[in-house]
């Protein structure tokens, strides 16, 4: 899936199992305000940059980044 516009970010999101917070984080985005430039992505009132877009496309392969998932 490329991900180019907010109703496939946010159909990735579901896909993945992920909270709007958990992408957010996942992205590394600002803690204070990450969950809302999702949301903004996703409505369509922010641009997905390009390396956005292509993070999103590697979590949708399997790549899980440093440190998102505690080891058990």
């Amino acid at each position: 899936m490329i991900v180019d516009n907010g109703q496939k970010l946010k159909e990735a999101r579901h896909k993945l199992g992920w909270s709007v917070n958990d992408m957010a984080d996942a992205l590394r985005l600002s803690p204070a305000n990450g969950g809302t430039s999702i949301r903004k992505m996703e409505n369509g009132k922010t641009a997905i940059s390009g390396p956005i877009s292509v993070a999103v496309e590697a979590f949708l392969e399997g790549f899980i980044p440093y440190g998102f998932y505690e080891e058990e």
